[in-house]
């Protein structure tokens, strides 16, 4: 490969980094903010559905004492009517962080507390969820019954200091988003610091002033006190007539007043009071930030500029080096070896089956296409190993037959003899323990306990001359094929471990094999891979830059960790510095980036990487007469290189150039080598086993936007 074609390559790779850069700040970032949001909303959906089984809120009367400082004494008044005996009473959530539009339309987000959060004359528990204040009413082991009841829930809403600047702007948000019930006879009465004549009112149905609802609202201001209460008739009346202005828009016609009844919406969310105010009207304020976020977030780039420093120490390549021309493979390295150098994750099927073929191009063993099967022979068939002279040699053969019974006469060992020879039968051909025979033949022949019918040791030894002269000659053959095997394996050239691995598992049973048939060579994939991690790759690829990845994905999951306790759990940053939200998770990114570039080569790797993508660059660029110079001093040098070009993804170049080269031809067998599919024909054959068969939620039930970031005082509840 050329120095500019290196340069123009790098250049590309970090234009493709910068686009995956570039793609993951304006859509990961979002992606990972909202998908972290919606894993932690608080009510469960079968929750959610459930909030106005058995009860309806007949009144809701809320008194909101607001101090100078923006903090709100609230008092809610509600009367509930159960429809079912089996309720314990009622649950109510206040979110501590408020999203919402101000008059200038910037949207504003600031963290509020909810303190002394109480119930007048009832059991009740409060807690925190997902950044919400909760209050439980009722007792776990009574009934309320069926009827009304009435509720008063009392807290001190601290708003924080005025986040606006030249005004300031009293926004609450009354009632709750998510009770799931008509919300009947709702008021507000809004007691301010100072007199609020003169100033703007607004009442709306969200958090970002669209839905101004002043014309269904009653409401008056009697210096610093203001009243208002929603007006259900002028509120049928107003959605009726906006409901007949689209419908003529759209239709041409007028409305049918029966499907209004269907798009009709009672009052059963939220009603937000907006009061315009003059810049000071408010003084002082708690600042209701902590620095919780701040501080992981500091953690989060210490982490990730470790990460970094680790890099330059453990992961930032060594001196690449210079690319040399080369014409056969470098080091002698296998076709496995070199393809691995040149991408260490290249499927371990495709570096084994480029084995096979090296084999036979090495003239180990030749394949043969019959019909639809591939055959594969072993061409180094080793002489079968002779027989010694002993096993050739005739057996003494015995027969004996019984004339009497053993008696007391007969000694230990003759009597032994006689009850084996004897315990099937009273006739018996010996053809083993013949030397033990001999010791008592004679004495049990003359006492007439046995009589010998036949013994063919006469014949046996006449026999042995002509066996010897035939073992003779047996093993000048053998000397003569052994000698003929040596010489042609000391010709042949070496196999590597990793081919001997192939050559082995090919012929584990015999010499002639049908690979469709091969019930276990599919185990070389995985012995091919095993040994090329366990002999090879700590010499190429750097063993401690591969921990340090290790550790580096740890840190990255870490760091993943905590950003979502910090955006999600604990969220008390200021949102002047919500930049280092972003940060933070752009800092998973860098990680990411540095895992990816963490991983190096040794020395050795960067020295023999050099010389491979030499010796691609040249089978790629290689001329018509350096390769006929090639062939000629070397004449099997197509075949040679022809496994090494399958690994470089660069086989069907390699095949083309030859096809006006002429070249010997070489006993590999029948098998179609000038097609660039020929690998994947061969590992079509290939035998498998059959393989064995086996054996979220939202927080603000009713639909409220801003719960878990959201609008001032965006509860709600239901009954339990």
């Amino acid at each position: 490969m050329s120095k500019v074609k290196y340069f123009f390559d790098k250049i590309y790779l970090k234009f493709k980094i910068g686009c995956i850069v570039i793609l993951f700040i304006f859509f990961g970032i979002p992606f990972i903010f909202g998908f972290i949001g919606s894993l932690f909303e608080s009510l469960d959906e079968e929750e959610k559905i459930s909030l106005a089984d058995g009860f309806t809120i007949e009144k809701y009367n809320v008194i909101l004492d607001v101090k100078d400082d923006n903090k709100v004494d609230v008092t809610e008044n509600l009367t509930v009517n159960f429809t079912s005996a089996y309720k314990h009473g009622i649950y109510k959530y206040t979110p501590e962080w408020l999203e919402y539009k101000g008059k200038d339309g910037k949207v504003i987000k600031r963290k509020s507390n909810v303190l002394d959060y109480r119930a007048d004359n009832d059991i009740y528990t409060v807690d925190r969820v997902n950044k919400k204040a909760r209050i439980k009413i009722g007792d776990a082991n009574e009934y309320v019954g069926k009827g009304e009841k009435t509720y008063v829930i009392k807290y001190t809403y601290d708003m924080g200091k005025d986040p606006f600047n030249g005004f300031d702007e009293f926004i609450f948000h009354a009632y709750g988003d998510y009770w799931g019930t008509e919300i009947k006879n709702a008021s507000i009465e809004v007691n301010m610091p100072k007199s609020i004549e003169g100033y703007n009112v607004n009442f709306f149905t969200d958090k970002y002033r669209k839905e101004n609802v002043n014309e269904v609202v009653d409401f008056s201001i009697d210096g610093n006190i203001l009243k208002a209460n929603f007006n259900e008739s002028k509120n049928y009346e107003f959605q009726l007539k906006n409901y007949c202005e689209k419908h003529y828009e759209q239709y041409g016609e007028e409305c049918d007043y029966s499907d209004f009844e269907y798009y009709y919406e009672p009052l059963s969310k939220s009603l937000t009071v907006d009061v315009e105010l003059p810049e000071g009207y408010f003084k002082g304020g708690s600042y209701n930030y902590g620095f919780g976020s701040i501080f992981i977030s500091i953690l989060v780039f210490i982490l990730t500029g470790y990460t970094i420093y680790k890099w330059f120490k453990f992961g930032k390549n060594y001196a690449k080096n210079v690319q040399t021309v080369e014409f056969y493979p470098p080091e002698g390295l296998s076709s496995a070896e070199i393809g691995y150098v040149y991408n260490k994750r290249q499927a371990n099927k495709k570096l084994t089956i480029s084995l096979i073929v090296q084999l036979a191009s090495k003239g180990y063993i030749k394949i043969d296409e019959i019909k639809d099967d591939i055959k594969i022979t072993n061409l180094m068939v080793k002489p079968k190993e002779l027989k010694s002279f002993d096993d050739m040699l005739p057996k003494r053969e015995i027969e004996v037959k019984k004339l009497k019974e053993a008696d007391d006469k007969l000694n230990k060992s003759e009597t032994t003899m006689m009850v084996h020879l004897f315990k099937k039968g009273d006739v018996k051909k010996l053809k083993t323990n013949i030397d033990r025979f001999l010791k008592v033949r004679d004495s049990l022949v003359n006492g007439g306990y046995i009589e010998v019918i036949s013994d063919n040791e006469e014949e046996r030894l006449k026999d042995i001359k002509q066996k010897r002269k035939e073992y003779d000659e047996n093993v000048k053959k053998y000397d003569k094929q052994m000698a003929e095997y040596n010489e042609r394996i000391s010709k042949m050239p070496e196999i590597s471990v990793f081919e001997k691995i192939v050559y082995d598992r090919l012929f584990n049973s015999k010499d002639e094999i049908i690979l469709s048939e091969h019930k276990t060579f599919y185990k070389a994939f995985s012995e091919v891979e095993s040994t090329l991690k366990k002999s090879f790759k700590d010499k190429v690829y750097d063993k401690t830059s591969s921990k340090q990845r290790v550790y580096a994905i740890a840190r990255t999951l870490l760091i993943l960790i905590l950003c979502i306790i910090s955006y999600k759990v604990i969220e008390d940053m200021d949102p002047k510095f919500s930049i280092l939200y972003y940060l933070s998770f752009g800092c998973i990114l860098v990680n990411i980036l540095f895992i990816i570039l963490m991983g190096r080569k040794t020395k050795y790797g960067e020295m023999i990487s050099a010389k491979v993508m030499g010796f691609r660059e040249f089978l790629v660029t290689a001329e018509k007469s350096k390769l006929e110079q090639l062939v000629s001093e070397n004449p099997y040098y197509f075949y040679n290189i022809l496994p090494y070009t399958y690994v470089l993804n660069v086989s069907k170049k390699w095949i083309q150039k030859f096809e006006n080269i002429k070249i010997p031809e070489m006993d590999m067998g029948n098998f179609d080598y000038g097609s660039d599919n020929f690998y994947y024909s061969i590992y079509d054959h290939v035998y498998y086993p059959p393989s064995s068969s086996g054996s979220s939620s939202s927080s603000c039930g009713g639909g409220c936007s801003s719960c878990g970031g959201g609008c001032s005082s965006c509860g709600g509840g239901g009954s339990w």
